[in-house]
């Protein structure tokens, strides 16, 4: 099969998107798809897989880097395109690139796929400040791009909800199919423990709270450390990782610095996502404050990588963290209920193991190869079609 994928953020920049879009293609060429790639161009990067095809771009936002494409440009790339002979055209954003896959696939005749991966009337109050492009309009063009394809697929409930919400037909098919992980990288390992915790001269006998994510207000890291000063007055022997980067990493280690929980919080700043297991497996704990998430893929990386979970009740990780069997949601949004839950899970070695291994078992059902193939068996079903 020939696939498309068409998007407006990709490599280098390295987001949910990319991450879905990179662990999706890698698992379908493994299958023997051809995957190609149709995405703006990145100024000073070179692809090293002839799939991909550039498209001139201008910047729309610099943090995070959002380029606008421009599909018709240039007209020998645009040409090449139509000529691909492709068997599915797939988009996975709405806007220019997501249009162009339209047009694609309205002229090659084949079915339009389209993933809504993010929820972009938030993503225009956090990030387009409301300018470019306000949140009822985001509502009404992600329902309307969502109604031209033949198949939807969202990463969560939640992201179902919301687009039926914004009025897309209940007719439509909407798949929940989140990105899968891989879970021999995201093991336990000793080695990663031993690595990461001497880098950071963190004692091999303190336990560890992990956050992996953007230090912006939207993922709502100063929630985590509030907590952290809650738990370090009935538990000293533990730090939070911070792994990220973001606007506001400055202003979270300023907050470190006035709650006088400095020396307990660590922000490592940018890490590839390449060598992100191993911090994963120098933790006890995965920690996460975000409501704002359209799936949360660290979630499932936390627990492909044996972490229990506590995280803010959000509908995007049902079926990823399960109450009381490898994690807490929790419902109140108070540092002291967050730090209750996490403190309950360091003090009791049995239900940490407990809800270990359970996190193991859950994350199976979430690994690459599976998801890759109900990716197959949608894109079959249509071909029928």
């Amino acid at each position: 099969m020939r696939i498309g994928f068409f998007t407006d953020t990709y490599l280098p920049v390295i987001h949910g998107v990319e991450v879905s879009i990179e662990t999706f293609r890698k698992n379908l060429e493994k299958m023997g798809h051809e995957v190609f790639i149709f995405a703006p161009q990145a100024i000073g990067y070179k692809d090293k897989n002839p799939r991909v095809f550039r498209f001139r771009s201008i910047k729309v936002i610099k943090k995070p880097e959002m380029r606008l494409a421009l599909p018709f440009l240039p007209k020998d790339t645009f040409e090449k395109v139509l000529n691909l002979k492709l068997d599915i055209a797939h988009a996975h954003t709405p806007f220019s690139m997501g249009l162009f896959a339209r047009y694609v696939a309205n002229y090659q005749k084949i079915p339009l796929v389209y993933t809504h991966h993010t929820h972009y009337p938030e993503y225009a109050k956090f990030y387009l400040k409301e300018r470019i492009i306000t949140p009822l309009l985001a509502r009404y063009f992600s329902a309307w791009f969502a109604n031209q394809a033949q198949a939807i697929l969202v990463p969560s409930y939640k992201m179902k909800r919301f687009l039926l919400e914004y009025g897309v037909k209940r007719a439509k098919p909407i798949h929940i199919l989140p990105t899968g992980v891989n879970l021999e990288i995201f093991k336990k390992s000793k080695e990663g423990f031993i690595k990461i915790r001497k880098k950071l001269k963190i004692p091999f006998e303190s336990k560890v709270l992990l956050f992996v994510g953007r230090m912006g207000e939207e993922k709502n890291p100063s929630f985590l450390l509030y907590t952290m000063e809650e738990i370090l007055k009935k538990f000293n022997n533990v730090f939070l990782l911070m792994v990220g980067d973001g606007p506001i990493l400055e202003k979270l280690k300023n907050l470190a610095l006035k709650l006088k929980i400095e020396k307990n919080v660590i922000f490592t700043g940018a890490i590839p996502h390449s060598k992100i297991p191993a911090y994963y497996q120098a933790a006890n704990v995965f920690v996460f404050s975000s409501q704002t998430e359209t799936q949360g893929i660290v979630i499932l990386e936390a627990i492909a990588s044996g972490l229990p979970v506590v995280a803010l009740k959000d509908e995007a990780f049902k079926d990823m963290v399960v109450e009381n069997k490898n994690g807490f949601l929790i419902k109140k949004v108070s540092p002291k209920s967050f730090a209750k839950k996490v403190l309950e899970i360091l003090k009791n070695s049995s239900l940490c193991k407990k809800f270990s291994l359970n996190s193991q078992k859950i994350a199976s059902f979430f690994s690459e190869k599976n998801q890759a193939k109900k990716l197959i068996k949608i894109y079959k079903s249509l071909l029928k079609g």
